[in-house]
């Protein structure tokens, strides 16, 4: 048995974080959806996460905010934002916020596929009994 790296998917339509969800299947993964960012911190706070896929737009709770708010509880592991909108003043804010990846929306789920399996390469996967 394998240890699985953990995501969780953020998305306030759920048909997108069920895409997400579906499009990232894989046995090494663990995948888990919430639909803003209040779930989010909830489900982040019973749960270890590896990888936080969020978007940034969404009610009760956005992602800036939910990133935000993870980095101030000293959680470390990767995070990607899914962004329609990539301001300038955007960026400053993600590199503050230490975001590992920036996604435009719509995205395309090949190119988030890649992005994850590149990310992936920083968790080490161990033996487990």
């Amino acid at each position: 048995m394998t240890t699985k790296i953990r995501i969780l998917a953020v998305d306030d339509e759920p048909i997108i974080g069920q895409s997400i969800a579906y499009n990232l299947e894989a046995p090494h993964r663990k995948i888990s959806v919430a639909t803003n960012g209040r779930e989010a911190l909830k489900v982040a706070s019973e749960e270890k996460f590896d990888l936080i896929i969020t978007d940034l737009a969404m009610p009760e709770g956005g992602g800036l905010q939910l990133v935000r708010e993870l980095r101030q509880r000293k959680y470390d592991g990767k995070i990607v934002v899914l962004s329609g909108n990539l301001s300038q003043e955007n960026h400053g804010v993600y590199e503050e916020l230490k975001i590992d990846e920036v996604v435009e929306k719509p995205c395309i789920m090949e190119e988030l596929r890649e992005i994850v399996t590149d990310l992936e390469k920083d968790f080490e996967l161990t033996p487990t009994e």
